[in-house]
């Protein structure tokens, strides 16, 4: 799990109440994993996350573009490359991994069709990122649509977890930099208010 992964752990965890496993590998799906799944037991709601984040903003995607990553982390696409080798890749030769993403969240005990997908990334261009997104995915394949929940790690996830873990003394190095973060901007708030 990488730093950016953990906080989003950490928000799930601590803000949302969730039990978390991270990294969760997928089951035959060829060096695939998931980033973190989660279980809400008061909402009894399995969530599939999955993060993306660079804080470069030209670099981040519109709620359009998002839809090739949704097809690729949540349903198991392989990205369109062409062959190099002349061997065909996954994607030439129609492969998907989404009946492995599947069986990945039926070994945690999820039933794959109460799983809400989650999209985590700095920002989604052209939107309002303090709130939280509903984007509607077609998933061709199945014929099917889903409902993807999109958060702005910079927006809607680190004042979420800021508020809630505080200034607090915290073992996890994650959460001991936020707070000390925090009680940082609260310091020179009152220097420059005083």
């Amino acid at each position: 799990m990488n730093a950016t992964e953990h906080i989003i752990e950490s928000y799930f965890r601590l803000c949302r109440g969730c039990f978390t496993c991270s990294d969760r590998k997928v089951v035959g799906g060829n060096n695939r994993q998931l980033d973190l799944l989660a279980y809400d037991l008061n909402l009894k709601q399995p969530y599939h996350i999955e993060v993306s984040v660079t804080h470069q903003k030209n670099w981040c995607l519109s709620r359009e573009g998002l839809k090739y990553e949704f097809e690729r982390k949540f349903f198991g696409v392989p990205p369109k490359r062409e062959s190099k080798t002349g061997r065909p890749t996954d994607y030439e030769m129609g492969k998907s991994f989404f009946l492995q993403i599947e069986q990945t969240y039926k070994d945690v005990g999820f039933d794959p069709d109460d799983v809400k997908r989650v999209w985590v990334c700095w920002i989604v261009k052209g939107e309002e990122n303090s709130k939280q997104l509903n984007v509607s995915y077609h998933f061709e394949q199945l014929k099917r649509d889903f409902d993807i929940e999109v958060l702005s790690l910079r927006d809607f996830i680190l004042p979420q977890l800021e508020d809630k873990i505080g200034t607090a003394y915290y073992d996890d190095e994650i959460l001991r930099v936020l707070g000390l973060l925090k009680e940082r901007d609260k310091q020179r708030h009152n220097e420059n208010h005083s």
